[in-house]
């Protein structure tokens, strides 16, 4: 019978799955290699079901998208068809152990951690110490620059009244 890479007839969505997707239709007899491994499917398979790749035990749990899927209800054979004539929902014990994945990070030494000029408010958001702006502001009231309030206007804590910039002229 005819041999596939496993890429060309299937999906493996996770390495920890029990099974692969069939893209297409396979017939029975084909021949599915995967990384050394030949898989010979044992029934016709239509597309989008299942066709195992490991043995299973009546009871085992089987996996897809590296997740229990379900359970074996009959014993499944490597290459066997799987589906609810040998697959069914059980009851699934598990233990909810939160953080045992934890990894320790490895921080910045202080000497490598970024940092930048600034304050913190007093309302909890921070500002930068632009200190271009003040030179910019100063040409702006003397008349020989345009254009640079925009640009200071998230500094200033009030925008200019008029008799303040009159006053300063």
């Amino acid at each position: 019978m005819a041999t596939f890479a496993l890429a060309e007839k299937a999906i493996l969505l996770n390495p920890a799955d029990d099974v692969m997707i069939a893209k297409a239709n396979i017939p029975a007899g084909t021949i599915i290699e995967d990384d050394g491994r030949r898989i010979e499917v044992r029934q016709d398979i239509r597309a989008g079901h299942k066709v195992a790749l490991r043995p299973a035990r009546v009871g085992e749990p089987i996996r897809r998208y590296g997740q229990i899927i379900g359970f074996a209800t009959a014993e499944i054979d490597v290459g066997d068809h799987v589906h609810v004539h040998n697959l069914a929902v059980g009851e699934l014990q598990q233990k909810y152990e939160i953080g045992v994945d934890v990894k320790p990070v490895d921080y910045y030494p202080p000497e490598s951690m970024r940092s930048f000029d600034g304050f913190k408010r007093a309302d909890g958001r921070v500002g930068t110490r632009n200190r271009g702006a003040g030179r910019c502001c100063s040409a702006r009231t003397t008349g020989r620059s345009s254009g640079c309030w925009p640009a200071t206007r998230s500094i200033r804590t009030s925008p200019p009244t008029s008799s303040s910039a009159s006053a300063a002229r």
